[in-house]
């Protein structure tokens, strides 16, 4: 089956300027075609009108807990209460981030392997999702960040966390994912503090790169990112506090950073899940550093990359979180394009797929998004998509008088507007 989107603008993710004027061909799962319409093939199955809206590639979220929920517990307790449910939500969760035009997810830490098996359940074609790249278990110190959750793997010394990340890498994972510093969520705990020595980081690291498996770390801040740079971490998650030199260290690597400013910005959202106020004040105090390190990353040139640590789907500030944290990394500094690209391009390379996903050139999948307006010059027109297509099966269309068939595995076939799944 052939299909032709055209009337359309391109934003291929490359970060060229958008092309007015153009079309997409859609042959079976592949792209056949994305170019200048009058260059486009005569030949197409199915002929479909965007009207002038602008195509870009299926977004990225490359910092997810789809097993989310909040509040946390100090204790060790399942609050899902099985392992096969809480693999349910986590589909569930999956569906509704691919239905706001994500199209694949980097899980960043889950319990019980859940995710690999959600992961392979959709390669193998038992269920239609996102592509999803797993880390497995978060590998921490003891008494560290996520110390004591359902879940948690807690070590201490190198050979401890050289048997735990031999022990990932055994069960599937595409990534390993470490917590070299403290974050928000434990009352005594803050992005300031070190937990992994430099001698932990390097075990990990020099394990995960035996097999051809990058590290991601939760890092907080300038101390513990310029540590992890020297061992060999290629994934730098949230960094808070990142001054000018150590933005400059990170741009001069090979590393990304996957700021999820979204985390930061959520003050709001956290208080309707009932977080405690210890982790909103550490939150709101935070929020102003997190941003200019952004900035400073940013400035510096760094490779940047989109996650949000909330549910990809889930409600932030009038949107979803992805799409908010595309339009902050452009409130922090980034033009337009250099967002988009973060969120496609970039965000595919990070995750060692930009040979088939991340930017709109024939041969690659068809991961595609069409929106209302032209989020190269307005960002906040990301939040109008009205199209998405996932390996060239259609999940949603909003466009008028498409009267295609969507695939619809959610309840009423779409994501209620404003509907939040934290606590699913």
């Amino acid at each position: 089956m052939k299909t032709l989107y055209e009337n359309c603008r391109l934003i291929d993710g490359t970060g060229a300027p958008a092309l007015e004027q153009a079309a997409v061909l859609v042959d079976g799962t592949t792209i056949a075609y994305a170019g200048p319409a009058a260059s486009a093939p005569a030949e197409a199955d199915v002929r479909v009108d965007l009207g002038g809206r602008t195509v870009l590639p299926g977004l990225f979220n490359c910092h997810v807990h789809l097993a989310l929920r909040f509040p946390f517990t100090p204790y060790c307790v399942d609050e899902y209460g099985t392992p096969a449910y809480r693999a349910m939500v986590m589909y569930r969760r999956a569906v509704e981030a691919l239905y706001c035009g994500v199209t694949t997810i980097r899980c960043t830490g889950e319990c019980d392997y859940a995710d690999t098996a959600i992961r392979d359940a959709i390669r193998a074609g038992m269920f239609f999702g996102p592509d999803i790249l797993t880390a497995g278990p978060v590998i921490l110190a003891h008494g560290g960040h996520g110390a004591g959750q359902w879940g948690s793997v807690e070590c201490s010394g190198p050979y401890e966390f050289m048997r735990e990340t031999r022990l990932a890498i055994n069960h599937g994972v595409d990534l390993i994912k470490i917590c070299t510093t403290g974050g928000m969520v434990g009352e005594y705990e803050g992005a300031e503090t070190v937990q992994m020595t430099e001698e932990e980081t390097k075990a990990v690291t020099a394990v995960a790169a035996e097999y051809g498996k990058i590290v991601a770390g939760h890092i907080g801040n300038d101390r513990a990112i310029q540590t992890a740079l020297r061992c060999g971490v290629k994934s730098i998650e949230h960094g808070y506090m990142m001054n000018e030199e150590t933005a400059a260290m990170l741009a001069e690597s090979d590393a990304y950073l996957v700021p999820t400013l979204a985390v930061s910005a959520a003050c709001d959202y956290l208080e309707q899940h009932n977080n405690p106020r210890y982790h909103i004040e550490k939150i709101r105090q935070i929020g102003k550093k997190h941003m200019q390190s952004a900035a400073n990353a940013i400035h510096a040139g760094a490779k940047i990359a989109v996650g949000t640590d909330l549910l990809p789907s889930d409600p932030l500030d009038g949107t979803n979180a992805t799409i908010r944290e595309v339009e902050l990394l452009v409130e922090a500094g980034m033009t337009n394009l250099q967002a988009i690209t973060a969120a496609t391009a970039n965000s595919a390379k990070l995750c060692g797929v930009d040979k088939r996903l991340g930017t709109l050139e024939a041969g690659k999948d068809a991961d595609l998004i069409a929106v209302s307006g032209k989020p190269d010059e307005n960002i906040s027109d990301l939040r109008g998509v009205e199209l998405v297509v996932k390996a060239g099966t259609l999940v949603r269309t909003e466009l008028p008088g498409d009267t295609r068939r969507c695939f619809s595995p959610l309840a009423q076939g779409q994501v209620p507007e404003g509907a939040s799944f934290i606590n699913w």
